[in-house]
């Protein structure tokens, strides 16, 4: 059957009879979406008198397939219906679902958040075949995460550390999704039922089509990227949940309350829950919910990501540099991997720059379109690019005269390329875009005021703070 987007799920669920619901419900996505998703199917597959005895939970980073398989084919001893729930399965990774889990990782430990960074992590080393001690190594570590500047990010060992002092373990390495898929086709004893929640899945695998086929999916997912449609998306998202909330407790909200609560929050939906119940038990009988009622209850609770930062500096919006660099270093980041992420910046506006100054206006233009850039002047990137690579391989060759021809990679090991994933043109397209608001001279002159910054962090006892904010000041303010 089609696979049923998570907003459809109640309207699932009230036409179809309970007898007529599949034996297997798959769904995956979003962690708090994916809660509600289950709490409907729970509903309405197991009467609240029967939850006690007729629901089995297990997990699917620790709990075998055999001894899951068994309680389903158990009957249970004071209810009629049966329902078995694996949670956080496995068995829809393969090596394309670890960008997702790679993904989810940085995410969350970039804002600090290594509890829910550790689920992701733990399940990118089972698929790699790593274990902590595999991390010493910098090949086998960028495995599982990018070097900044020669080493893992700072965010990095805190997770580490969390994961030894919980002494949580690598999941073993296995595959049960052959053996879930044999029990599926032999069927299950009347009456029960399967019901499994997944964060990341490839969509390819044989288990998720026989799923999609004889049972159902349910699609909780939310687009994490920075495209205007990815972020209406997530807005979306936010805005249903404010409109459940307050319609269950018969509030409404006034519209700058609503644009301030959003942006205090971000897209963290269990903290978004969290604040929408201190503010309707705030207002007590009061129908609305106003703005002063918000910043007297609510601090700001949002968690910047890096590239929000970096995404500020390209822009030279000075105002927001210097706000998100606060809230970072509010958060505990270290100004020096600021000064870090902003170098990485310049590297590549200073690389876009020299890339639109040899296009000599023939082609580039700062008002040209998204779908025009990708359908024609992204090839010209990518020919520069694969140019390079070439380059980058004739030089091997005279490095090493004798040695054996290297297998071409799929990807240039450098970051002098502009298309690094031939995939997503539109992070180059905004690259070109913010390198228009520099000029040649600015951008070379700020790698060297980068290089004096970091050596007087690391060598003097000025304030680290107030020398990042000074280049920050020098860098986005326009002559």
């Amino acid at each position: 059957m089609p696979i049923v987007a998570y907003n459809e799920v109640a309207e699932y669920a009230d036409r179809t009879r309970t007898e007529d619901w599949p034996l297997v419900t798959l769904i995956y996505g979003e962690e708090l979406l994916c809660k509600k998703a289950c709490e409907a199917a729970m509903e309405k597959l197991v009467p609240p008198s029967d939850r006690a005895t007729g629901v089995e939970v297990f997990d699917g980073g620790e709990d075998s397939m055999g001894s899951m398989l068994a309680s389903l084919n158990t009957y249970a001893l004071l209810s009629s219906a049966k329902l078995v729930v694996l949670r956080d399965a496995r068995l829809f990774y393969s090596a394309n679902a670890k960008q997702g889990l790679r993904e989810k990782m940085i995410q969350a430990g970039e804002v600090g958040n290594v509890k829910k960074a550790a689920r992701p992590f733990l399940n990118l080393m089972a698929l790699d075949g790593l274990d902590f001690e595999d991390l010493g190594t910098p090949t086998q570590r960028r495995k599982i995460v990018e070097d900044v500047d020669g080493g893992a990010p700072a965010w990095f060992d805190q997770l580490l550390d969390y994961c030894r002092d919980k002494k949580l373990a690598v999941p073993e390495k296995r595959d049960d999704a052959d053996l879930l898929q044999a029990a599926m086709e032999k069927g299950f004893p009347q009456g029960h039922r399967l019901l499994i929640t997944a964060d990341v899945i490839d969509r390819r695998k044989a288990l998720f089509k026989a799923i999609e086929q004889d049972g159902l999916a349910v699609n909780c997912s939310v687009p994490k990227g920075e495209t205007r449609t990815d972020r209406m998306a997530r807005e979306a998202v936010m805005q249903a949940a404010v409109d459940e909330a307050l319609a269950t407790a018969g509030k409404t909200m006034a519209a700058d309350a609503r644009r301030r609560l959003i942006e205090w929050t971000g897209f963290d939906l269990p903290t978004l829950a969290g604040n929408l119940e201190k503010l309707i038990n705030f207002v007590g009988d009061h129908k609305t919910i106003r703005d002063a009622d918000v910043t007297s209850v609510l601090q700001r609770t949002r968690k910047d990501p890096i590239f929000e930062f970096t995404n500020a500096v390209a822009d030279r919006n000075l105002p927001g540099a210097l706000f998100l660099m606060q809230s970072l270093l509010d958060d505990g980041m270290h100004p020096l991997q600021l000064l870090a992420a902003v170098a990485n910046q310049v590297r590549r506006l200073l690389l876009a720059k020299d890339f639109i100054l040899k296009d000599r206006n023939r082609r580039w233009s700062a008002q040209m379109s998204f779908p025009q850039f990708k359908s024609g002047f992204f090839g010209d990137v990518q020919a520069a690019d694969e140019s390079f690579f070439a380059l980058m391989e004739n030089w091997d060759a005279l490095a090493d005269p004798g040695g054996k021809p290297a297998k071409r990679k799929q990807k240039p090991s450098s970051d002098l390329v502009l298309a690094r994933n031939p995939k997503s043109p539109f992070p180059v397209f905004q690259t070109l875009k913010n390198a228009d608001n520099f000029s040649l001279e600015e951008l070379t002159a700020a790698m060297g005021n980068l290089s004096q910054t970091d050596l007087a962090m690391k060598s003097t006892g000025q304030d680290p703070r107030l020398l990042l904010e000074a280049f920050l000041i020098g860098l986005c303010k326009r002559s």
